[in-house]
């Protein structure tokens, strides 16, 4: 009896450290889930965000016209 209360106590204790890995894990890395930014028809937009030393940034993109948004818009990503 007493072995089988400890393997439940061990079980509800993994559990709970796996949950709480999970959730710090979470918040440590930082996400963006949408960047609006407005392009002029002509010309050049910079954005620039202070990248660290071996990280890698990987996106997507879409480019959206408010006024005319069945027209598909072409961008010069650098």
């Amino acid at each position: 009896m007493m072995a089988r209360n400890f393997d439940s106590r061990a079980g509800v204790t993994v559990l709970s450290l796996i949950l709480l890995c999970l959730t710090i894990s979470n918040n440590i890395v930082p996400v963006a889930e949408a960047i609006w930014l407005t392009i002029p028809n002509s010309g050049a937009k910079c954005v620039s965000e202070e990248i660290q030393n071996n990280v890698v940034v990987l996106a997507d993109y879409y480019v959206l016209n408010e006024e005319h948004p069945e027209h598909h818009a072409t961008v010069s990503v650098r």
